[in-house]
């Protein structure tokens, strides 16, 4: 395996933000986001990123399982915030602390705690990149999600990259029958 760099030439750190079943609310989100979800986590352990699940510490102890096919690894550190960014959390903040990893952020908050996390990492110096289309505000109605998504990403652009799944993974690949 090979790790790989991103921009500035630094390693990478997968952060899974709320990837749990009680984020998915009354209003899933698109399963395509699931999909990519999963397709970016294969990647980095594939590239043997660094990977750093966090988990909200508020969420109903029923719903607080990892969504199917998002599931830590044994291997992989699980934090639990207490805010709404992932930097609530003083073992995630020492950890981020010790590294000079471009952090990759996926989730299921895009509104709240994906981008409080990203604009924390920037304030301390942290390169940050945004999985667009790993991204999911999936508690609110569509018409409103879909606002807040394009909202989000505006304010986010100057202050960090962003990316799509195809992009940072690389196109699926069709079979062609022979």
């Amino acid at each position: 395996m090979s790790v790989m760099w991103g921009r500035n030439g630094r390693e990478r750190m997968l952060v899974c933000l709320d990837l749990q079943r009680g984020s998915l609310g009354p209003h899933r989100a698109p399963d395509r986001c699931i999909v990519n979800c999963r397709r970016v986590l294969a990647h980095a352990r594939d590239e043997a990123w660094q990977v750093a699940h966090v988990h909200s510490k508020k969420a109903d102890p029923a719903l607080a399982r990892p969504i199917a096919g998002l599931e830590p690894l044994t291997t992989e550190p699980v934090f639990y915030r207490t805010g709404v960014s992932a930097f609530s959390c003083r073992p995630f903040r020492k950890l981020v602390a010790e590294t000079t990893a471009e952090l990759v952020i996926i989730g299921y908050s895009m509104a709240s705690s994906c981008l409080a996390t990203a604009l924390v990492a920037y304030d301390n110096d942290h390169a940050v990149t945004m999985v667009e289309d790993a991204l999911c505000a999936a508690s609110l109605e569509p018409e409103t999600r879909d606002a807040l998504d394009v909202l989000t990403r505006q304010i986010a652009r100057p202050f960090m990259g962003l990316t799509s799944t195809d992009t940072l993974v690389g196109a699926p690949r069709l079979l062609r029958a022979v």
